[in-house]
């Protein structure tokens, strides 16, 4: 019994060896699921767009995708789902392991695919507004943290709401996260002003309270985005924005001068603004934050929710000593959501995560955040050695527990709302679709979600079921690609089917609804 598995074992996987090759079967692999980030101007460290680049790292390739290093994504999927998820599927690390132990064979070069059509410069088009560094900054190269703010004024006529915002690191090697805030006092001003040299040097926050201290943050792996169909934020007139820049130690001089484009809501679309709270060592239920040598020390914190909210996103961050994230919530009643668990924690991947749905949370909810830190020798990632007591603080050598939730007042239906499914949102893969009206069969108030890929013209009617219009919903406005929504009432129609037809470029997409 034992010679024949053992010969099926050796036989089998000798024969679909021999027939995968690059151009049919890894190609397709590697250009959908690594070629975002590896790629020029991206962050991953050496490019994978064609077939000489990424045989030449076909061992690490293979090694990094068994041990599911990479694709990097940390949440446990088990656990909750998120968007831009990231992952091969076991066949897919499969076969990448078996064309790099059977060397890698090219195949017919005019059967490889072309790559996607990847956005160059920003990932989500053409921005309303690019703010610049105006100089560049250099930092030391002596192995120290830094933590610079510089003020980026705003310099618009009137206040606006804004659809999205993209940073864009100018120096990878040193940027290591980067936190906005808004500022109309005119502090962040005086402080630069006050400190020699491009910017000013501040390891705790800004300094100051600015106006709205947690605007946007980026951190390596973050995912650029429009906000969900009605959901913005606020750009005032007379504004600044502060960036502080966390600049990772490093053994040489490097300069960085770095952006951060803004996407207006042209077409007043955006009826709530984003609020973002802070989870923090003033939240916990076991403190204070205090890691003593030698320990592996859990902390738990939380937050009520005053009046109803939606739950957009969440964006748990600690330093090297952290191991793990848990964090959900429990409703009056006892009823417990999953939001996200981190079991393995890794500090150079981290950012906000999004819910393919609002998440409705009523007055009185908890949100708890539960992490854990390893400050003992088994750590290999512990900075101090022997290990030595940590507590809270903003160099790499210090620790954090911080969990940024974002959410909107609720709106009745918020909770029917599909922004996507998870993993579908990538830039190369998004696609025109209208999403299901809701409610259906109605009898009042309908709301209509739909997804843009590019940019154009749009219009959506409402017809009968012989297909004869009966009123426009939307006629022949212009959008941005991402996720919008509109709402439109039933009230003198007759009971029936109907259809409703979007219209965008060539593509049509027509969906039924039934009125009672």
């Amino acid at each position: 019994m034992k010679r024949r598995l053992f010969f099926c074992l050796f036989v089998l996987p000798s024969f679909s060896w021999a027939q995968l090759n690059f151009s049919e079967h890894i190609a397709p692999i590697i250009y959908n699921k690594c070629t975002s980030c590896h790629r020029a101007g991206e962050i991953g460290p050496m490019p994978f767009t064609n077939y000489n680049e990424v045989a030449a790292y076909g061992s690490m390739i293979s090694f990094t995708t068994q041990t599911r290093v990479m694709p990097p994504w940390q949440p446990d999927k088990s656990y909750s789902s998120l968007l831009d998820e990231r992952g091969l599927t076991q066949q897919e690390i499969d076969d990448i392991a078996s064309w790099v132990n059977n060397g890698m064979p090219q195949g017919n070069p005019t059967l490889e695919p072309p790559l996607p059509n990847f956005p160059t410069g920003s990932q989500l088009g053409q921005p309303d507004m690019t703010l610049h560094m105006s100089e560049q900054y250099e930092h030391l190269g002596n192995n120290q943290d830094m933590y610079r703010v510089f003020v980026l004024p705003v310099n618009i006529p009137a206040d606006k709401t804004v659809k999205a915002i993209e940073f864009r690191p100018g120096n990878k090697k040193i940027v290591h996260h980067a936190i906005l805030a808004l500022d109309t006092t005119g502090q962040g001003r005086v402080r630069d002003q006050n400190d020699p040299g491009y910017g000013y040097t501040s390891f705790s926050g800004f300094g100051f309270n600015p106006t709205e201290d947690t605007w946007y943050g980026w951190a390596p792996g973050t995912t650029p985005r429009y906000y969900p169909t009605n959901i913005g934020k606020r750009l005032y007139r007379n504004a600044d924005v502060l960036v502080q820049m966390h600049y990772a130690p490093y053994p040489v001089n490097e300069k960085d001068s770095s952006s951060v484009n803004i996407f207006f809501d042209n077409n007043n679309q955006v009826t709530r603004h984003e609020i973002i709270a802070p989870i923090s060592p003033l939240n916990l239920t076991n403190g204070p934050f205090v890691i003593p040598a030698n320990t592996v020390k859990s902390f738990k914190g939380r937050l009520r929710v005053p009046a109803d909210v939606s739950l957009v996103s969440v964006f748990p961050h600690m330093h090297l000593l952290g191991q793990s994230w848990k964090i959900y919530a429990v409703r009056p009643g006892n009823d417990t959501v999953n939001l996200i668990s981190i079991p393995e924690w890794d500090f150079n991947w981290q950012g906000f995560y999004h819910f393919p749905r609002l998440v409705k949370l009523p007055a009185n909810t908890w949100i708890y955040a539960e992490a854990t830190f390893d400050n003992t020798t088994n750590n290999p990632y512990n900075p101090n050695d022997p290990p030595i007591n940590v507590s809270w603080g903003e160099s790499t050598r210090d620790e954090m527990y911080l969990t940024y939730v974002s959410f909107v007042p609720y709106q009745a239906g918020d909770e029917d709302i599909v922004l996507s499914q998870p993993g579908e949102l990538a830039i190369q893969r998004m696609k025109t679709k209208m999403y299901p009206v809701y409610p259906n069969p109605a009898s009042g108030e309908v709301q209509l979600g739909y997804m843009l890929a590019e940019q154009g013209d749009v219009k959506i009617e409402l017809l009968d079921i012989n297909g004869k219009r009966v009123k426009y919903l939307l006629e022949g406005r212009r959008y941005l690609p991402g996720q919008h929504q509109l709402s439109f009432g039933t009230e003198g129609l007759s009971g029936g089917l109907y259809l409703i037809q979007l219209q965008t470029g060539s593509q049509t997409i027509q969906q039924k609804l039934i009125v009672h």
